[in-house]
């Protein structure tokens, strides 16, 4: 069972003896029995939901790119940045860890461990694929790492309890008490984020899961690939040789022994058919892998109808089908391909829909990233967790980001054109004041 590191840094934070603060794990204490919603019809989407993911080059690709644009280059206070969530991470950390969790579209699930005066001391990501809810009950959440192998033991039962965002410092310091000298003990609260939708109001299911089967497709064309590869039946060149002096001939230098006969002679490869092989392995050299086929009939009539299948129309048949199956994959992750490095026929020389392929996908950035940020604010109200974005510039092909225009570049910045900028910063006129008229 997963042993928690003894708090320390709560200790700096809340300024509590360690006496006061609730044990790291409960010790001696065997995993409680608790009923639990499944998470799929097996309960174990999630693990299912991660291999398809992993297994697609173009998926993962998609996911570590959106991890990095969700937690951008950290948190812009270095104050907080720097700050220890934990014993092992500091709030950047904290951060990554959590985008690239979010990313996966699993939402996020932090981890409070608080005083036995109801303090916050330590905060962490659970692992959100090994979480389940309890079906009766407090609504307590079961964290069973066992069940990344698709297993679930009572033995390995971690219990959190559900954090109440409005129970006051009190209540939370009764919670921590009376779980602590329970029999399952007190692991922590749990807060888990994520955007709940009609009929997935207990778990969340990533968007790109309903089409699961262009991920799975877009895995097995490199594999389809492979194989052709491994199983081509493709020789360089091919000798044929008719004749009978090619055939073996009887080897002149045996002699019989014991019971053998005339019959049991043995034969040998014939001196004509000795010379082409030795020409062959001239041909080819020491170092070539090249191979020949040698082909040997008495009369032309015997020589083989040997056809090959062209593979050109079908190499690029592939192509067009890979190509095909990954623009599936970067539409239903929402991420842009121009910022995974692929330049796309149909973007090139387009520069509008460069940038609004890049705004479009602020759409799914800005969401996930509040996922992360959200609960940390309201746990650390005296922090700043603003995070500083990257710059989807940097990530565009070189030669495409050099034909845009400033305008274009600032637009994937989520800033307004030059033009309007200038004119907000414009001095306003002064106004013109009339001559009175004299008086008479």
């Amino acid at each position: 069972m997963a042993r928690r590191p003894t708090p320390r840094t709560a200790l700096l934070r809340t300024g509590q003896p360690a006496d006061v603060l609730a044990p790291a794990m409960p010790e001696g204490k065997a995993g409680e029995v608790i009923k639990v919603w499944p998470w799929g019809d097996n309960n174990l989407e999630p693990q299912q939901i991660l291999r398809v993911l992993y297994d697609s080059g173009t998926a993962t690709t998609c996911v570590e790119r959106l991890g990095l644009f969700i937690g951008g280059k950290g948190f812009a206070s270095p104050a907080t940045g720097e700050a220890m969530a934990n014993p092992r991470q500091t709030f950047n950390q904290l951060l990554a860890e959590a985008a690239a969790t979010a990313a996966v579209g699993l939402g996020v699930a932090y981890i409070l461990r608080f005083t036995y005066g109801g303090e916050l001391g330590e905060l962490y990501v659970a692992d959100v694929d090994c979480l389940r809810r309890e079906k009766d009950g407090a609504g307590r959440f079961v964290l069973n790492l066992k069940l990344a192998e698709g297993k679930f033991p009572t033995g390995h039962n971690q219990v959190y309890l559900p954090y109440d965002p409005l129970a006051s410092q009190q209540d939370i310091s009764a919670e921590v008490i009376a779980a602590a000298a329970s029999e399952g003990g007190y692991w922590g609260h749990l807060l888990f984020s994520f955007t709940g939708r009609p009929g997935r109001k207990r778990y969340p299911t990533p968007t790109w899961w309903a089409a699961k089967e262009a991920v799975e497709a877009d895995a097995e064309a490199p594999r389809y690939e492979l194989k052709q590869f491994r199983n081509g039946f493709f020789p360089d060149a091919m000798v044929s040789l008719v004749g009978k002096k090619y055939d073996d001939v009887p080897d002149e230098n045996w002699k019989p022994t014991g019971d053998q006969t005339e019959a049991d002679r043995p034969y040998k490869k014939s001196p004509d058919m000795t010379a082409v092989e030795n020409t062959v392995k001239a041909l080819k050299g020491s170092r070539t892998e090249a191979s020949v086929w040698t082909n040997f009939v008495e009369t032309k009539e015997e020589l083989p109808d040997v056809k090959f299948f062209n593979q050109g129309p079908n190499s690029k048949g592939l192509t067009d089908a890979t190509a095909r199956l990954e623009g599936r994959v970067y539409r239903r992750f929402g991420v842009p391909p121009v910022l995974c490095g692929v330049s796309e026929a149909g973007l090139l020389g387009n520069n509008q829909q460069i940038v609004n392929s890049i705004q479009l996908f602020s759409l799914v950035v800005n969401p996930a990233r509040e996922l992360c940020v959200g609960p940390l604010r309201h746990l650390y109200p005296h922090f700043d967790f603003t995070v500083t974005p990257l710059d989807p510039v940097d990530y565009i092909d070189p030669a495409v980001a050099a034909d845009m225009t400033p305008d274009e570049r600032r637009a994937t910045r989520g800033l307004p054109p030059l033009a309007e900028v200038e004119e907000a910063e414009a001095p306003a006129p002064k106004p013109t004041s009339k001559p009175r008229p004299k008086a008479t």
